[in-house]
């Protein structure tokens, strides 16, 4: 990426082969198809990938290595929502509805707070999932000018101020990656202050563990089990942990041969399978904002 700043007159960026290979590589197929389809005014032409191509090649061809920082912003946020199940969450929930305002009115009250901030802030805004209302924020803290490497060497590691998060609005449930205490504290005011709403974290405990198993019994690829020792009967050993294909069904087969299964010895603090890990006072990861969603509706439930 040239050495200039997001907000200078051009608005337009060069990104390297290496920069543009990165963030093109995440998004799908078909949504980079789309959105190439939606940059060249395409109304029902799709000009599909050919055979070997890449998606930086593909790209190259339709559209181009100078691209306008909105699109490269575009295409950024998109990047950013396709990887969710690369970041750890913390979940919280707010008192109001707030479905008025979507989803035209959402962006401008959050920007009338952050313009209000002594920093410069940037934010991103992609509607994800319209039944429930739900969008992806990607919100960033940017220093006075950009270096040529910021998009390469990970914008966070330069830019302690960058978040992502999720909005559900049907739910009234927020996604916030976990970040430090301060930071996450700092961006749950921003939305607090842009909707008037008061927010309350969402811990993940015991309860919320065993009514996940109870919900999701099939193909459970982990189990942790507390181990007290006053049930026990002995010291020395604090938890188990089960790991397998199906624990559930590995732990029967155990109970079936052996006459013993180490599943009820005491509490689960931790459970996951293919899509959802969570543990008990953890953030907790998701593999998409579907399985999100359905977190979202257990713990409306608890």
């Amino acid at each position: 990426m040239e050495n200039e700043s997001p907000f200078s007159s051009s608005n337009t960026i060069k990104l390297s082969n290496n920069a543009l290979k990165e963030l093109l590589e995440p998004i799908p197929e078909k949504e980079l198809i789309n959105k190439i389809a939606n940059i060249k005014g395409w109304k029902t032409k799709r000009v599909p990938l050919t055979a070997n191509q890449s998606k930086s090649e593909y790209f190259l061809l339709h559209v181009g290595a100078n691209i306008s920082l909105s699109v490269f912003r575009e295409l950024r946020i998109i990047r950013e929502h396709t990887l969710i199940s690369k970041f750890k969450w913390n979940v919280f929930n707010w008192d109001k509805s707030l479905v008025r305002y979507f989803p035209d009115k959402l962006e401008k009250k959050i920007e009338d707070v952050i313009q209000n901030l002594t920093t410069m802030v940037n934010l991103d805004i992609l509607l994800v999932d319209e039944e429930t209302k739900t969008i992806f924020l990607l919100l960033e803290q940017w220093q006075n000018q950009i270096v040529s490497d910021t998009f390469l060497s990970k914008v966070e590691t330069n830019i302690p101020k960058y978040f992502r998060a999720y909005m559900c609005l049907s739910k009234k449930m927020l996604l916030v990656e976990n970040k430090s205490e301060q930071a996450t504290k700092e961006f749950v005011k921003i939305i607090e202050q842009s909707f008037n709403v008061s927010t309350e974290k969402i811990r993940i405990n015991a309860m919320i563990i065993r009514e996940f198993v109870k919900n999701n019994p099939e193909n459970l690829t982990r189990l942790v089990i507390r181990v007290p020792q006053e049930v026990a009967g002995f010291g020395g050993l604090s938890e188990l942990t089960l790991q397998g294909t199906d624990v559930i069904v590995g732990s029967k087969g155990l109970m079936d041969r052996h006459e013993t299964s180490p599943i009820n010895v005491g509490p689960w603090s931790g459970v996951s399978n293919a899509n959802t890990s969570l543990d008990v006072g953890k953030p907790a990861k998701v593999s998409t904002i579907g399985e999100a969603i359905k977190l979202f509706d257990l713990l409306k439930e608890m």
